[in-house]
């Protein structure tokens, strides 16, 4: 309550201001992130840094402000879209507003709307947008029609809110360096600078198009907001203490060194982004075999990984989904899902036909990422007898690795829940995201396809539980914790505004 509270004093206190371009607070904040893969142009891979600036320097037709928020209750805030009117459950009509502009000066009218998606649609950097966007054409200047590939609930809020929109005579005349270093930018945020693999500095617009009835995203609370990529996350935090960032997100053993001290603020949330393993399934792999999956599946304890990072703030899993959406059936908590039973886990691997030692299982993580739940896997499943080679690269690297079914066994992955259960899974299993590959872990299962299909027709308790139950007995992927974070700020900033995975840069509060 104390968050929405601020969130809505903010967004009045920038609704009645003269423009949101007029409002000159002098604030600048510095964000350390532990990643370098700058990729800020309108369209790219997820990463920290384009997770915390997209929708600051992008606009998109619409925001959700939290998850679940519903199109047909109101619940969304209209960005470039003026309005949204159903024609059907597929077919859903968009006027825009008339006078969007880049950074750069140009027009932003329905066509390039319509650019927008079709790029996003065939560079495939957005799962949502490949199960459920179908096409779109402009009916005028500023209107066009969206069509989706299903009326399914939850759908159209992901496609109004998941497209970068870029002007596409800019993007299409512009050089790949410009894109990424000097991009026209449509939200309220330009690019002032960027070094490479070490920061980016945005600049509030003075010309932003939009004046009143500003979404949260496009609020300019500060001037200037520099993302600063500080890889270790000890660093984070000495840097925060030194004075050189404002804001940070710390690991979980380090925040006892803010706690009590009245010159930080500390801020802990759910980050609704669950931690999962993926088995590769695929010929390239011995996880092909059933019983080497439920072999290492057995052979470990899901806490005990996450103590492998220093800190207990997590909750454990009981499906790949984490127990947040309205269709999660909360049942599953109750049940037993892969205890860590070693002599269970030796009994299969011996089913599998390996003796203790003879089988070495290739995990491909992060290198960014915090590595000692990885060891503490390592250690557990040594003691079943099973060798484990932790193959740890940095982002880029990793996600080409990511869809190489000879580059690893298993992977360890993360997702966020934007709405439901059945979108998180989708987004997993979903033959239209993988085509022939069948899932994200090469699995083809056509039962497993069908079981999708009718869960996400009809979330009924024995839908739900039947695609459930299938994914764990064949051991498919299995869900490890949801961690609980800590994002820490000087004592400059009162509030952050926090309503998913990251804080929107743009809209905290800071003291008078």
């Amino acid at each position: 309550m104390k968050h929405f509270f601020a969130l809505f004093l903010a967004l009045m206190m920038a609704v009645t201001m003269l423009s949101a371009a007029s409002a000159e607070t002098g604030h600048s904040v510095t964000v350390a992130v532990d990643d370098d893969s700058f990729t800020i142009g309108p369209w790219g891979s997820a990463g920290a840094v384009r997770d915390w600036t997209e929708t600051v320097m992008w606009t998109h037709l619409c925001y959700r402000p939290f998850v679940g928020a519903a199109l047909d209750k109101d619940e969304l805030q209209m960005v470039a879209a003026k309005s949204v009117t159903k024609v059907d459950d597929t077919t859903y009509d968009v006027e825009i507003f008339d006078n969007i502009t880049d950074s750069q000066g140009n027009a932003i009218k329905a066509s390039d709307v319509v650019f927008s998606y079709q790029q996003l649609a065939s560079l495939g950097y957005v799962s949502e947008i490949g199960v459920y966007f179908d096409s779109a054409e402009a009916t005028g200047d500023y209107t066009l029609t969206l069509h989706l590939k299903d009326g399914t609930e939850g759908a159209i809020e992901n496609v109004l809110t998941l497209c970068s929109i870029a002007s596409q005579a800019w993007y299409e005349g512009a050089s790949q360096d410009e894109i990424e270093t000097n991009p026209a930018t449509t939200g309220p945020y330009t690019v002032a600078g960027v070094e490479t693999a070490s920061s980016i500095t945005m600049a509030a617009r003075a010309d932003y198009w939009k004046s009143e009835d500003l979404a949260y995203v496009e609020q300019q609370n500060a001037d200037q907001i520099v993302i600063l990529c500080i890889t270790e996350a000890s660093m984070r935090s000495v840097a925060l203490e030194n004075g050189e960032v404002d804001m940070a997100e710390i690991s979980a053993n380090d925040v006892s060194r803010f706690e009590g001290n009245d010159a930080y603020n500390i801020t802990n949330y759910n980050n609704f982004m669950s931690q999962y393993l993926i088995f590769n399934t695929s010929e390239n792999s011995p996880c092909q075999d059933e019983n080497v999956r439920k072999a290492i599946a057995y052979g470990f304890d899901c806490m005990t990984m996450l103590m492998g990072s220093g800190t207990t703030a997590g909750i454990v899993s009981y499906d790949v989904a984490p127990n947040m959406a309205p269709d999660y059936v909360q049942a599953w908590d109750e049940a037993e899902y892969f205890p860590w039973k070693p002599e269970v886990a030796a009994q299969y691997l011996a089913d599998a036909g390996y003796q203790p030692g003879e089988l070495t299982i290739r995990i491909l993580v992060t290198a960014q990422a915090p590595q000692g739940p990885y060891q503490a896997l390592q250690a557990m499943l040594m003691q079943s007898g099973i060798n484990l080679e932790i193959c740890a690269y940095d982002r880029a690297v990793r996600q080409t690795y990511q869809e190489d079914p000879t580059a690893w066994d298993i992977a360890e992955y993360s997702d966020s829940i934007t709405d439901f259960t059945t979108h998180f899974w989708e987004d997993l299993f979903s033959e239209k995201n993988y085509g022939a590959n069948g899932t994200q872990g090469f699995t083809v299962d056509p039962t497993l396809q069908q079981l999708l299909a009718a869960a996400s027709a009809d979330r009924s308790e024995e839908n739900m539980n039947a695609f459930h139950d299938y994914v764990a007995e064949h051991c498919y992927m299995i869900g490890l914790y949801t961690e609980i974070r800590s994002i820490v700020t000087g004592s400059g900033i009162t509030d952050i505004c926090l309503q998913k995975l990251n804080p929107v840069l743009n809209a905290m509060t800071f003291a008078e």
